[in-house]
C-alpha cells in the first residue's frame, strides 16, 4: 500500500454560493461542468453570457443604470 499513489482529484461547483462568484460565460460553465448536463445561467447575475466581451461590458455598467435595476425600482416605488 505504502508505494500506491493516490489520484488527484479537481471539483467546482460554479453554481455555489461558497468562494469567489464572478461572471462566465456558458462555455466557462460547460469547461467546468461535470457531464453533459449543467445549468448555463451565470453564477453571479442569473444571465446566460455567450461571450467575455458582453461580460466586461456588464462589469462597467454601474448597477443603477441597468435595467433589471430599474425594473425592481420602478415596481418598488409602484407598491408604495
Amino acid at each position: 500500500m505504502a508505494g500506491r499513489k493516490r489520484a488527484v482529484v479537481r471539483a467546482e461547483n460554479p453554481s455555489g454560493a461558497c468562494g469567489k462568484l464572478e461572471h462566465m460565460t456558458v462555455d466557462e460553465l460547460k469547461a467546468r461542468a461535470v457531464g453533459d448536463e449543467f445549468d448555463g445561467t451565470c453564477p453571479a447575475c442569473g444571465q446566460f453570457h455567450l461571450t467575455r466581451e458582453e461580460i466586461e461590458k456588464i462589469e462597467q455598467e454601474k448597477v443603477v443604470e441597468s435595467e433589471s435595476y430599474k425594473t425592481m425600482k420602478s415596481e418598488a416605488e409602484a407598491e408604495k
